[in-house]
């Protein structure tokens, strides 16, 4: 993909919150809308859908019709390779627009390929289950354990990854835990979940709906009024190769050969990248995502985010609406989310001054055992 060849045209976020009592389907019925709003669109110029969900389409409910619609689901990692979809078919001529939708409801008693009901499978990634492991907490604890055992990563440290999305979420309208704040202190005396996870180092399930709009870069210069985001690079990789290397741990993603290919579509390097928007399920995704992606040296994480590193004026401004631990959980379209408000200019009190570009991540869904998680880069940027 050439950098900078396709746009974001058009983002339509719903409230994002708690026990909503909307289903899933009316979530993105009214991501739609707001959508098509922002970009000053019709329905009938939208010729692709690509639904992140295991579930039968929706189009006769939202009223589409498209050259084709495409259910996507690699969990976490499925908002940034929906739009690594989507840039395939614009390119490959099979659609013109395309939209991206999400929209879940797991909190008002629906969740998309579970019937509104939380089953054993959904939770077990693989065999391990047959001994007891379930849930994804379970498994991430795992990656924590690893990084404490072979680098000194302390409890502290998880914590202070949490107090620090906090104090970005604190100052956002859009955030859950919007004018809550928490300490260290707080950290070390929630609840235990999964050792070493107490319980805010874990993001919380919430109601809502995101649509993206995509098109050809040729595309939205004839849209009048807009405020395109360009994809500038994209990139995959799949943990499952260390698992047969035996070395799944110490890997929270198979994020090299993503990010390789991201940046070098992109033609960037990591000092290029203003702000970083990471998918974090659990504290430990951000200590080991900025070791991998290279931000700082391999078992540093802690340290780095305890000194400030992903503050405002840190190293790396990161997660910067409080991600998905304590801004809202939009699965992976959290990430992409916030990167578009910071390149927009539409963070407010917590903008990342003159950003240009942003790094997202993905990560999500397993290889047939758990911690073999898919991941996914975008290199997104303000101007084409």
């Amino acid at each position: 993909m050439k950098s900078g060849s396709i746009a974001i045209v058009g983002m339509g976020v719903t409230h994002q919150g708690r026990a909503l009592g909307t289903l899933d389907v009316d979530l993105r019925r009214q991501a739609l809308e707001l959508a098509l709003a922002d970009a000053g669109l019709q329905r009938d110029a939208i010729d692709g859908y690509i639904h992140a969900s295991h579930e039968r389409e929706d189009l006769r409910y939202l009223g589409l019709s498209p050259n084709f619609s495409w259910p996507v689901q690699t969990g976490g990692a499925t908002a940034p390779s929906s739009f690594i979809m989507a840039a395939g078919a614009i390119l490959s001529g099979q659609a013109e627009m395309v939209a991206c939708a999400y929209g879940m409801a797991p909190s008002s008693g629906g969740m998309p390929g579970f019937g509104g009901k939380t089953s054993f499978g959904s939770l077990s990634y693989g065999y391990p289950a047959r001994v007891g492991m379930i849930g994804a907490a379970s498994a991430h604890a795992l990656h924590a354990r690893w990084h404490m055992d072979h680098y000194g990563t302390t409890s502290r440290h998880l914590g202070a990854v949490a107090v620090q999305l906090r104090n970005h979420a604190l100052h956002r309208t859009d955030a859950i835990t919007y004018g809550q704040p928490i300490t260290i202190e707080d950290h070390q005396a929630s609840a235990m979940v999964v050792d070493p996870f107490r319980m805010l180092d874990c993001c919380r399930d919430t109601d809502g709906g995101a649509v993206f709009l995509l098109t050809s870069a040729e595309r939205a210069r004839s849209l009048p009024g807009i405020h395109p985001i360009y994809i500038h690079g994209a990139g995959t990789g799949h943990n499952i190769g260390n698992w047969h290397r035996r070395d799944v741990y110490s890997h929270h993603d198979d994020i090299a050969p993503a990010a390789a290919r991201a940046f070098a579509q992109a033609g960037l390097t990591l000092d290029d990248i203003d702000t970083a928007q990471f998918y974090d399920p659990f504290t430990i995704s951000i200590i080991m995502q900025l070791e991998h992606y290279g931000f700082c040296k391999p078992g540093q994480g802690g340290p780095f985010v305890a000194d400030g590193g992903i503050a405002l004026d840190g190293r790396i401004p990161a997660n910067t609406g409080g991600g998905q631990i304590s801004g809202f959980y939009a699965a992976g379209f959290t990430p992409i989310i916030e990167a578009m408000k910071q390149l927009r200019g539409q963070s407010g009190p917590t903008q990342v001054k003159d950003a240009e570009f942003a790094l997202v991540s993905g990560h999500g869904l397993n290889g047939g055992v758990q911690n073999t998680w898919s991941h996914a880069t975008l290199i997104l940027g303000a101007q084409p």
